[in-house]
């Protein structure tokens, strides 16, 4: 009889003290806000402000989807014409990228050891 009351003590301590900690738990996530809403507050009304576009066409209409297609079609008819934008736009990245990284430097080895260049 005395383990019975023994494990009944037991079982019901243990209840009480998990039913304690939810209700500790509960009341902390309506007490203290999570870190979410303090950063929203705190940037939210920068990132509003200084937000621009970047894009120098103003709306799709000054992109002239149909005149570039039409480019496009005409360079990919002649093989020699796309070795030649292809060359172009290769050149043009570069400009734009002056870093080279490890493939480029690699590759300028490479060529240099082969004698291509």
């Amino acid at each position: 009889m005395k383990r019975v009351l023994k494990a009944l003590g037991h079982t019901l301590s243990q209840s009480i003290l998990l039913a304690c900690m939810l209700a500790l738990i509960g009341l902390a996530g309506f007490a203290l806000p999570s870190q979410p809403v303090y950063a929203v507050g705190q940037y939210s009304n920068q990132t509003q402000k200084e937000a621009k576009i970047t894009d120098p066409a103003e709306s799709f209409d000054d992109l002239n989807p149909q005149a570039a297609y039409e480019e496009i079609v005409k360079t990919a008819q002649n093989p020699a014409k796309v070795e030649k934008v292809y060359e172009e736009s290769l050149e043009e990245y570069k400009a734009e990228q002056p870093k080279e990284g490890i493939v480029q430097k690699a590759e300028n080895l490479i060529e240099k050891v082969t004698g291509k260049e």
